[in-house]
C-alpha cells in the first residue's frame, strides 16, 4: 500500500509539471505571437496599456510626456511579466494609475512654480544680462582704446548682471497677474516695483564705485567676447536641463 501511494504521488507530480509546462507554453505563444505597439506583452498587460493610453488622452495629457510614460511602463511590464507579475498587481486599476500620473505631474509643476521659479528666472536673466554687457563692453573697448572707455571692470560686470537678474525676476514675479485678482492695482504696483529696482541699482553702483580701480580693472575686449560666448553656452546647457520659465509665465502652471 505504501509503495502504491508513493507511485501515485510521483504520477501526480509529473502531471503537475506537465500542466505547468503547458501553461507556460500557452503563455509564451500568447506573448510571442502578439504584434503591434506593445508587442511582447501578455493580453492582460497589453489591454492595460491600451486603456492607460486612452485615459491619458481623455485627460489631454501632454503627448511628449505621455509617450515617455507609456514607454517606461511598457519596458517595466515587459521585464516584470517574466516573473508572472501583471499590470494590475504592479500599478493597480488603470484609471487610478492614470490619475496618479496626472496628479504627480501637477505637483511637480506646482513645486517648481512656488519654490524655484524666482531663482530660475534670476539665473536666466542674470546670464542674459551678462552676455549683453560683455557684448557692450567689447564693442566700446574696440572703438575706444582709452582706459576709461568702459565704466567699470569685471566686478562691475558681475555686479550689474546679478542685480539685473534678481531685479528682473523680482519684477516679473511681482507683476504676475495671479499674484492679485485686482487688476486695477497693476499699474501702481508696477511703478512701485520699478522705483524700488532703480533705487537698489543706484545704491549697488555707488558701492561698486568705491572699489579701487586696481581691483576692478577693465578687461580686454577679446576677453569680454570669450566670456560672453562661454556664458551663452552655459545658459544653453542649463536651459536644456532646468527649462528656464518664460517671462510672463511665472505661475501659470499652478
Amino acid at each position: 500500500m505504501g509503495g502504491l501511494s508513493l507511485k501515485e504521488e510521483t504520477v501526480r507530480e509529473k502531471n503537475e509539471k506537465a500542466a505547468k509546462k503547458q501553461a507556460q507554453h500557452q503563455e509564451h505563444v500568447e506573448v510571442t505571437v502578439r504584434d503591434g505597439e506593445f508587442a511582447g506583452l501578455t493580453k492582460r498587460n497589453e489591454d492595460f496599456m491600451f486603456h492607460l493610453n486612452k485615459n491619458l488622452d481623455e485627460y489631454n495629457y501632454d503627448l511628449e510626456k505621455k509617450e515617455e510614460v507609456l514607454n517606461d511602463t511598457y519596458r517595466e511590464l515587459l521585464d516584470k511579466q517574466k516573473s508572472g507579475v501583471t499590470a494590475a498587481k504592479l500599478y493597480g486599476p488603470v484609471t487610478e494609475y492614470a490619475e496618479k500620473i496626472i496628479k504627480g505631474n501637477n505637483q511637480k509643476k506646482e513645486a517648481r512654480s512656488t519654490s524655484n521659479i524666482f531663482w530660475l528666472m534670476a539665473l536666466d536673466n542674470g546670464l542674459i544680462m551678462f552676455i549683453m554687457f560683455c557684448l557692450m563692453y567689447a564693442l566700446v573697448g574696440f572703438f575706444d582704446h582709452s582706459k576709461n572707455a568702459v565704466n567699470g571692470g569685471w566686478i562691475t560686470l558681475l555686479g550689474t548682471s546679478v542685480i539685473a537678474g534678481v531685479g528682473l525676476a523680482f519684477f516679473y514675479v511681482m507683476m504676475d497677474p495671479n499674484k492679485s485678482k485686482e487688476s486695477k492695482h497693476k499699474v501702481t504696483r508696477g511703478i512701485i516695483v520699478t522705483l524700488e529696482l532703480i533705487a537698489i541699482w543706484m545704491v549697488a553702483f555707488g558701492l561698486i564705485a568705491l572699489i579701487p580701480v586696481k581691483y576692478n580693472q577693465t578687461l580686454d575686449p577679446v576677453v569680454y567676447i570669450i566670456l560672453g560666448v562661454v556664458a551663452f553656452g552655459v545658459r544653453y546647457l542649463l536651459n536644456q536641463k532646468l527649462h528656464f520659465p518664460k517671462m510672463g509665465r511665472t505661475t501659470q502652471n499652478k
